[in-house]
């Protein structure tokens, strides 16, 4: 993609640079190899070597992750990966995003735990945690009969929480609920705000979640109408032992509907928890009538979509007919690449920061894919709603832009709108002026309108587009999307310290510095 250099021979030289160089070494290796059209194939055939060579160095400690005092495994997980993403960054500027996405070998062995393979299985997920979340319901309504509940509370972090945030807005949006939904990412929450007419529900994939299993503490004695959402362990012994209704999610290997990481449990998470509030606790109807769960559709309607959406942005469409693929590559460079032509003329090397702007009833959606851009594709992203960032953030955008029209600054950023017919009426026309005045013509911005007939077809249109989006930028920034080595392994450290011991104590000492700067090491 990317030139001609004389020097076809010298690439064993460079290859051995990507592994063994230091940073700038490895970096005039890149380039190089890039550049050496002569023998691309032979480079490439090097390159899928070597990512595979790398990944199994990130592969090795997983599930268990790293303990407290083993940073030279860390720093070689580390490694391997500086390693991997310069490899893959090699191929993307061979092969173009085009020529390494639609590539069944890279897209296989970057994606080594096929994460794009499972995300085709949302079909499954919906199917499974329905019948569950059904089952579950009835021994809610045996345990609870004739109770009033008046607020929901839902505990979660991380992967185990943007699903919830999700719920809420969907039945929000709906208009057909006044009961109060509300999702605590927290440790220690405050109990004082549930008493008996409160029903808690705790969200965790593994079921070892420490804030969550803290949470249950916290609030077991504020509310006897408790539900769990997990695979098990912890919170699933909480839940037998107390009687308590318990979603079990897929933790069998060979269930169709099985993810690895919390982050892919989204659509799981969401078809449980709508169908468990719809059904079991019959939410107070709200000011367009009743949410039940016939709204839902699952069969009818809900299944057939997500099979379309796959035939349209899953991994087996072409880039240039793909809009998952393309936006993956415009917001990780800032370039609208339609799948042909030169990369050439392009810098590479500056990658952009994402930005995503949603409107207020979208909060969940904005944020699950800034979510799934830090966790999944290793990029930073900062994430907006209106119309709260439209009294503030609009200024800064304005005068980054005119900054870099005039050549005084780089503007680093690429602004996402994830737009839907859920947005407030005023603010919908508000944010369409807003893209007309400030951004049209003169900055990197996309657009994804969400398709659907209700809010939840929409938000789970949006869901599913960005999951896939994610995963395509993980490949192109050099990342299989799986492996989470500095989570896993500060959860770890984490877990050798004791809850209210002598650490975490000495944590809350009050006489630290006013300010603390530190600048990196030498790159060289």
């Amino acid at each position: 993609m990317q030139g001609n250099n004389p020097k076809g021979g010298h690439y064993v030289a460079q290859i051995r640079m990507l592994i063994d160089g230091s940073p700038q070494q490895r970096r005039q290796a890149v380039e190089s190899l890039m550049a050496d059209t002569s023998n691309s194939e032979i480079i490439l055939n090097n390159i899928a070597k070597i990512i595979r060579e790398q990944a199994a160095v990130l592969y090795n400690p997983t599930p268990n992750g790293l303990k407290q005092g083993e940073r030279e495994k860390y720093e070689a997980m580390i490694r391997a990966s500086l390693i991997e993403q310069a490899a893959i960054q090699t191929a993307l500027g061979i092969l173009g995003p085009d020529g390494l996405l639609d590539s069944e070998l890279f897209v296989k062995i970057i994606d080594q735990s096929g994460m794009l393979e499972r995300l085709g299985r949302w079909q499954d997920h919906v199917r499974t945690m329905k019948e569950r979340a059904l089952e579950a319901i009835e021994q809610f309504r045996k345990n609870y009969k004739q109770r009033t509940i008046r607020h929901v509370v839902i505990f979660g972090l991380g992967g185990s929480a943007a699903p919830h945030d999700i719920t809420a807005d969907i039945i929000s949006n709906f208009r057909k609920s006044s009961v109060k939904i509300e999702v605590v990412h927290a440790d220690t929450p405050n109990p004082d705000y549930i008493d008996g007419n409160t029903l808690a529900i705790f969200s965790s994939f593994s079921g070892n979640t420490e804030e969550i299993v803290e949470c249950c503490k916290t609030v077991r004695p504020k509310t006897d109408m408790r539900v769990v959402l997990t695979k098990g362990s912890k919170l699933g012994d909480i839940a037998r032992q107390d009687d308590i209704p318990f979603i079990e999610l897929p933790a069998e290997k060979n269930d169709p509907a099985y993810v690895i990481q919390p982050r892919e449990s989204v659509c799981l998470q969401l078809t449980a928890m709508l169908t468990f509030l719809l059904g079991s606790i019959g939410l107070k109807p709200g000011s367009t009538g009743s949410f039940t769960l016939g709204d839902l559709a699952f069969e009818k309607e809900i299944i057939p979509l997500i099979k379309e959406w796959r035939d349209r942005f899953g991994p087996e469409v072409p880039y240039k007919n793909n809009p998952a693929k393309r936006l993956a590559f415009f917001l990780l460079y800032g370039i609208d690449y339609k799948g042909e032509g030169d990369l050439g003329e392009y810098n590479l090397w500056q990658k952009k920061v994402p930005c995503i702007l949603v409107d207020r009833n979208n909060w969940g959606i904005g944020h699950e894919v800034r979510t799934q851009l830090h966790e999944r594709s290793k990029v930073n992203a900062i994430f907006y709603e209106a119309p709260e960032f439209l009294h503030n953030l609009v200024e800064s955008i304005r005068a980054g832009i005119e900054s870099w029209q005039d050549r005084l600054d780089e503007n680093p950023f690429v602004y996402y709108f994830i737009r839907s017919l859920d947005e407030e009426e005023r603010i919908r026309l508000r944010l369409d002026k807003t893209v007309e005045l400030v951004l049209e013509g003169k900055g990197r911005y996309a657009t994804l309108n969400s398709e659907g007939g209700n809010p939840f077809q929409r938000a789970l249109f949006a869901v599913c587009f960005n999951a896939h989006m994610t995963t395509y930028l993980a490949l192109l920034n050099g990342f299989d999307p799986l492996p989470v080595p500095t989570m896993s392994w500060l959860k770890n450290v984490m877990g050798e310290f004791k809850r209210n011991g002598k650490e975490e104590k000495e944590a809350q000492i009050t006489s630290r510095p006013l300010l603390t700067l530190d600048v990196p090491r030498d790159r060289n």
